[in-house]
């Protein structure tokens, strides 16, 4: 099974979770506001990227990765590419964990980590795989009791994620540095001018030679990039309770008309409609 994920990351349902197998996976970077990921490479040759690191994954990782983080994977060979992914909205995992046992460790990061890297044996692997297995077609079931079945899988889920240990030795980052200092300066900009010039004259460099640099390990343009994050930076104003006008100027758009059409477009809502549905 094959997700369409919205284009702004916004998962509609509490829990998602496939099992899929390809040849070619390149999907752009994205994020989840609201929801965790667990990703578990089974088989492949394929590189993790966050907006800092870029690293190679072996069979057997599981990748714990905290809402708000950026990600991509890319396969670099035609070798058969098996994977389960699982997104969990973090209110849920809070509702199932207990005083005793927090089920949100394995996703809490140190040492400036992006994400955790958890290593798994063969019996861990077998357990996992049983359980997402059994989760998918529980969570399209809604007779009687499937809805406490899938809270009880995703618990053992959970368990599993938390009872293993993180990798010994991270992975090497082929992140090429300068790319490193492109989203730390986008980071610390985004109510500032990004257009290409300006990366041009940050990083003497040639705009469209840094533009197709930052596309090859992001999957996206430095223009798009930059959109995706400051309509992120504006829904979090947004769901602070800060004023669209005012929304608006601190996440760079400057333009109105132009901030309520794309974040429409990449929202599905308006800012106003957004801001009333989602105001904490």
């Amino acid at each position: 099974m094959i997700i369409d994920l919205p284009l702004d990351g916004t998962l509609p349902t509490d829990i998602v979770c496939s099992h899929n197998r390809s040849r070619h996976h390149d999907s752009p970077f994205h994020q989840h506001t609201n929801h965790i990921e667990l990703i578990l490479f089974i088989s492949g040759d394929v590189t993790f990227y966050t907006p800092h690191k870029a690293f190679p994954i072996k069979p057997g990782y599981l990748i714990a990765i905290p809402n708000g983080v950026w990600h991509r994977v890319v396969t670099k060979s035609s070798a058969p590419y098996e994977r389960i992914f699982l997104n969990i909205k973090v209110d849920l995992i809070n509702q199932l964990s207990t005083p005793k046992t927090d089920l949100f460790d394995c996703f809490k990061t140190q040492d400036n980590k992006d994400v955790n890297i958890l290593n798994l044996n063969q019996d861990f692997i077998d357990d996992y795989i049983a359980f997402c297995d059994q989760l998918i077609p529980t969570l399209d079931k809604t007779e009687y009791g499937s809805d406490v079945r899938a809270r009880i899988l995703l618990s053992q889920i959970l368990l599993i994620a938390n009872e293993v240990h993180p990798v010994k030795d991270q992975p090497k980052n082929i992140m090429p540095p300068f790319l490193e200092k492109v989203t730390s300066f986008i980071d610390d900009n985004l109510a500032g001018d990004l257009s290409l010039s300006a990366f041009a004259d940050e990083f003497f460099m040639n705009p469209n030679y840094l533009d197709r640099s930052f596309k090859k390990y992001t999957g996206l343009s430095i223009h798009r990039y930059v959109i995706e994050k400051r309509i992120e930076l504006a829904k979090q104003l947004l769901r602070e309770g800060h004023t669209v006008t005012m929304v608006c100027e601190a996440s760079g758009f400057g333009i109105y008309s132009n901030f309520i059409r794309t974040f429409n477009t990449l929202v599905g809502l308006s800012p106003g409609k957004y801001k009333k549905k989602y105001q904490k």
